[in-house]
């Protein structure tokens, strides 16, 4: 059990894109880490992943709030130089990005009281997303003196300015990212100096949730069945799976498919459905976290066609590969950023290029032609990340990175 009392950080919790977070500090508290969640926004939607986590989420409101005055007020008359330097940090980071300077201001008061927490508790600070968040700790550490550190994910880094990075990089005591691919990245563009603060830490499953909502759902073999889960956005390459559905209809392969999630692109990818397919493509809008797992036991293979969008933001690895790796899926995936660091093509799926609906279609249609086959690969990637993506594994090494990070 780790000495630290840490203090998350993060833009919304719970968030329901978010899981693995709520897998991460499920298993610091099952090691009875003393932890607490700071969360900058109310959640969206109400339900945890983990119940429990209720009692130890610190949610503020925005402005109204006699606590955040007070706290400011503090702040401003005893210790003003420190204040005013943390509003300043904030102006410096976001000058040229006007709508994300207003995001950081915006949750800036609320961060001040938390940070009179964080610091009268003694905790350390850990951001996760390295956008927003961050600048946050950047702030606390500004206010207090303490240590932060931050995990990074994908669009933050990618949509996020160099120079931007680089800074907060050398603020940060470490910084935790989830791909192998990641870390290459943000060390080629960091400072010499801050290379080895950067470091690999997968996401885990909690191998419990799978236990739990095992159930006797299979695929039956009347159609190929195909999920695919995430925002409906360009960089889940959504549009390059429907044209593939497509072109399997034309083909006359029974097919269906079931896209779980919302975003800007539905009407659009709707419109992209030809005759063939009409009645092979189903938007089923968001799913709870069970109902997601239940729809993908029922079916033959998780489709995860990422692509890079034209803005630069990519995947890093989607979570939902991993969870249907879990419950035994194959994948059919585009060897996209970290995605061909846990999908295995011949053993665990298909790797088929990016943006390439016939090389998708193609993929599908093996499924399809040898289901044996299949069913193989789906078990040969729930071995995979049982053994390489335990939640319970990857705790214990992200509490190692936590307490080097904090204690040099």
């Amino acid at each position: 059990m780790t000495a630290l009392k840490i203090a998350y950080l993060t833009s919304q919790y719970p968030e329901f894109h978010e899981t693995f977070i709520a897998r991460e500090v499920e298993g610091l508290k099952a090691r009875s880490v003393d932890i607490k969640v700071y969360s900058l926004k109310p959640p969206a939607m109400g339900d945890f992943l983990y119940p429990a986590h209720r009692s130890f989420v610190r949610y503020l409101p925005f402005f109204f709030s006699g606590a955040v005055w007070k706290s400011n007020l503090k702040q401003l008359f005893t210790r003003p130089d420190r204040y005013l330097m943390a509003l300043t940090d904030l102006l410096r980071i976001y000058a040229t990005r006007p709508v994300e300077l207003i995001k950081a201001l915006a949750v800036f008061p609320k961060t001040v009281a938390y940070a009179e927490e964080i610091g009268a508790a003694g905790a350390v600070v850990h951001a996760h997303w390295i956008t927003v968040p961050t600048s946050m700790a950047l702030v606390i550490r500004r206010l207090t003196g303490t240590r932060i550190s931050a995990t990074a994910h994908a669009w933050d880094i990618f949509l996020s300015p160099t120079n931007e990075l680089r800074h907060k990089i050398s603020q940060l005591s470490g910084v935790v990212t989830c791909t192998g691919y990641n870390v290459q990245h943000l060390q080629e563009l960091c400072h010499l100096e801050d290379k080895n603060k950067i470091v690999l830490n997968y996401h885990g499953l909690d191998e419990k949730i799978f236990a739990a909502t095992a159930s006797g759902d299979k695929p039956d073999n009347t159609c190929l069945r195909i999920t695919a889960v995430g925002r409906l956005v360009e960089q889940k390459g959504f549009a390059y799976l429907v044209e593939a559905v497509n072109q399997l209809s034309e083909r006359g392969i029974p097919v269906e498919l079931v896209v779980i999630g919302e975003g800007p692109l539905l009407d659009k990818l709707k419109a992209m459905i030809r005759p063939a397919a009409q009645n092979a493509i189903v938007f089923s809008g968001r799913l709870g976290h069970a109902q997601t797992l239940g729809q993908m036991r029922a079916s033959h293979v998780l489709a995860a066609p990422s692509v890079v969008a034209k803005d630069g933001d990519r995947d890093g690895i989607p979570n939902v590969i991993l969870e249907a790796m879990g419950v035994g899926l194959p994948i059919v995936a585009s060897a996209v950023s970290g995605i061909p660091e846990v999908v295995k093509d011949g053993i665990s799926g298909w790797l088929v290029p990016s943006a390439d609906a016939s090389a998708l279609a193609d993929a599908f249609a093996a499924v399809w032609q040898n289901l044996d086959d299949a069913g193989q690969r789906g078990q040969q990637a729930r071995a995979y990340v049982i053994e390489r993506f335990s939640v319970t594994r990857n705790v214990v090494e992200f509490l190692d990175l936590l307490e080097k990070f904090h204690h040099e």
